[in-house]
Formats: structure tokens, C-alpha cells, sequence
């Protein structure tokens, strides 16, 4: 049950996963990948979630600070640095997570899988709010927010009735409004 929970969350986190890969032909005839140096650069420049989230505030937020883990299902994801918690409250039903990125706020948009987009603003900072259509309302929500390398996402899935007595974008937002302050404009 834990391991297709974290799946779930997993999916959530990938809304906006979008291939990364291109060639570019530097001799006559021979095509060379060009995007695996630069990405491999700017995934490590990228805005740490797992190690620039303090635990106070994590359990101050109600997250399971032991639950922590990074990437998808313990592997790194090439230009995304992830973090993913359970609530404290409703494991294993209800996780968080946080990521940031080389992708734009615009490819999320463009996302097909990705619906019902609207404006927000969280601490002051400009975002746009999402969930993917293959879950309910009730059971997902997304914020995502330009960064100077790309953009920042917090994500919530809900996969059961014992924790909906909380709409997902409501407990999302507060975990949001103690993180965006610290992100990379």
C-alpha cells in the first residue's frame, strides 16, 4: 500500500516532466546530444528542496520529516530536484511536495494532462494553480511559480476519504506561503 501511495504522489510531482533531450550537429552527418552537459549544470544549480526546507518548519507545517524523500521512488530526475513528504497526520494517504526545476510555468500550461489553471498569489509572489485530470479536485492541487532557472512546484495528492475533510489547494497553501519566500526569484 506505501510503495502505490508514493507512486501516486510520484505522479503528481511529474505534471510538468517534460523530455529533456535534443541534438545538435557539430560535424556534417553527425548527430551529438547537446543537452546532457547543460542539463546535468543546471540541475545542480537548482534550488534544493530536501536541503533548504529547515525540519522545524516542516513539522510545523505538519509534514512527516522522517518520511522525507528525494527524487522519483529514490532516483534523481535530470533537471528537477524534488522532495517529497507524508503528512504527519494522515500517512499514507496524504503527501506533499516540493520541486523546482529548469521548466517553465509556461510549459506547465502546456501540459495537456494539466487543467484548470488559475492565478494565485503566495507571499507575495505571482503563481499559477493546477491539477492534473486524471485526479478529482478533491484529491489533488499544484502551485507553480517562475524562478530565474525555471520554476518551483508544490504538490498535494489525497488518495483516500479519511483525510478530505481538507481540500488539497487549502493545505497546500500554507506549505507554499512558509517555502516561496525562500526560493530563488
Amino acid at each position: 500500500m506505501l510503495v502505490r501511495r508514493r507512486s501516486v504522489v510520484v505522479s503528481a510531482v511529474l505534471c510538468g516532466v517534460f523530455a529533456v533531450a535534443g541534438c545538435s550537429t557539430t560535424e556534417s552527418g553527425n548527430a551529438q546530444p547537446s543537452a546532457s552537459a547543460d542539463l546535468s549544470a543546471a540541475t545542480a544549480a537548482l534550488w534544493d528542496p530536501c536541503s533548504q526546507i529547515s525540519d522545524s518548519t516542516l513539522a510545523g507545517l505538519g509534514l512527516d520529516v522522517a518520511s522525507e524523500r528525494s527524487g522519483i521512488l529514490g532516483a534523481e530526475e535530470p533537471g528537477w530536484k524534488i522532495c517529497l513528504w507524508d503528512e504527519a497526520n494522515f500517512p499514507p494517504s496524504y503527501g506533499a511536495s516540493v520541486a523546482t526545476t529548469v521548466h517553465t510555468v509556461d510549459e506547465v500550461r502546456a501540459k495537456t494532462n494539466n487543467i484548470e489553471f488559475k492565478d494565485v498569489t503566495v507571499a507575495g509572489r505571482q503563481g499559477v494553480q493546477f491539477r492534473q485530470s486524471n485526479y478529482d479536485a478533491d484529491e489533488e492541487c499544484n502551485f507553480v511559480f517562475p524562478t530565474s532557472s525555471g520554476s518551483a512546484q508544490f504538490g498535494i495528492i489525497n488518495t483516500t476519504s479519511k483525510s478530505k475533510g481538507v481540500a488539497p489547494c487549502d493545505r497546500i497553501r500554507p506549505i507554499a506561503e512558509a517555502v516561496v519566500p525562500n526560493l530563488p526569484k
